[in-house]
């Protein structure tokens, strides 16, 4: 090889991995929201977060407008941003007609594998596992697990349109604020229910596993809409 073409050779540089400004900014910021740090109507200072996260305005900002999009602030007009309120009975409904349809097609949609039960399969221990979810640490802990099982379904739906649509719901930063202060209220209903969905796909009874995902979260709104109306 000449100098010249040494000069000229291709080489490939890898970039560390690491959170950018605005990511750590969005993840303080949804902790201290979904912990209630941060309660609902509170009125958010884009220059005090920033003082508080020892950065400048830009990368608060950024995760404000994620936030935002996400529904857990809002941003009024000549008011900056306001933590939003927690979701209404109504709004839960609404929230959980729209899970229900996205997740019953979705599971319509799988090709049955053993990477798909084997998967699905850890997370249900993993979740039998955690604590009582008493504590924010637990029911969190929790929370994560059940996103990825539910993901892990409808990923596997194989339609890049469907999964997007569900991820855009945000339900478990959602249901994570309904739980601070009270632990997982049904996780003794929840975990049996995640076992026989993994069960039925297992045994390739694809009418019995929907049927069953459908009950189960018919059943989480009945559970979450009785926690809403005692508070």
């Amino acid at each position: 090889m000449s100098d010249q073409d040494a000069k000229h050779k291709y080489i490939a540089l890898t970039r560390p991995q690491h959170q950018s400004l605005a990511d750590i900014a969005y993840n303080a910021l949804v902790a201290a929201i979904v912990n209630q740090d941060f309660e609902p109507g509170v009125q958010l200072s884009i220059d005090g977060l920033a003082k508080q996260l020892a950065m400048s305005n830009t990368p608060v900002r950024e995760a404000l407008m994620r936030a935002n999009g996400e529904r857990l602030v809002r941003q009024k007009t000549n008011h900056g941003f306001v933590v939003a309120p927690l979701l209404t009975i109504t709004e839960l409904h609404q929230l959980f007609d729209v899970r229900y349809v996205l997740e019953s097609h979705a599971i319509s949609l799988i090709q049955v594998s053993n990477r798909l039960t084997d998967e699905l399969e850890r997370l249900a221990e993993q979740m039998d596992d955690v604590g009582d979810g008493a504590v924010y640490s637990e029911f969190k802990d929790y929370l994560l697990l059940d996103h990825d099982f539910h993901h892990t379904l409808v990923s596997h739906s194989d339609n890049a349109f469907l999964l997007k649509a569900w991820e855009d719901l945000h339900i478990h930063l959602h249901l994570s604020r309904l739980y601070t202060g009270v632990g997982l209220i049904d996780r003794s209903d929840s975990a049996p229910e995640h076992r026989a969905i993994v069960d039925a796909l297992q045994k390739g009874d694809m009418v019995r596993a929907k049927k069953l995902l459908e009950i189960h979260i018919s059943s989480v709104e009945g559970r979450l809409s009785e926690l809403l109306r005692a508070h």
